[in-house]
């Protein structure tokens, strides 16, 4: 980032144990580190909700398909 960027700071409280677990998995150090994950990938979700497409996942046989259901991307209004 440039040094002229705008930036805001998040502040969230959020539980000790759940952190460290999602840091551990991810094999992050901080929590920002985790913050920039999550953020990158809201943003990936919010932009195919705007495509008007779904998010799925399967098993690796590509059954047991489960979609990802969130009201927050529900809201968002597609591009027509």
């Amino acid at each position: 980032m440039t040094s002229n960027s705008k930036q805001s700071e998040i502040r969230v409280s959020v539980d000790s144990d759940f952190l460290k677990g999602l840091q551990e998995r991810l094999g992050l150090s901080k929590s920002t580190d985790v913050t920039r994950v999550a953020l990158s990938l809201l943003n990936w979700a919010s932009d195919e909700a705007v495509h008007n497409r779904m998010i799925l996942s399967t098993t690796q046989d590509g059954k047991d398909i489960h979609r990802l259901v969130m009201p927050e991307l529900s809201n968002i209004k597609q591009k027509q």
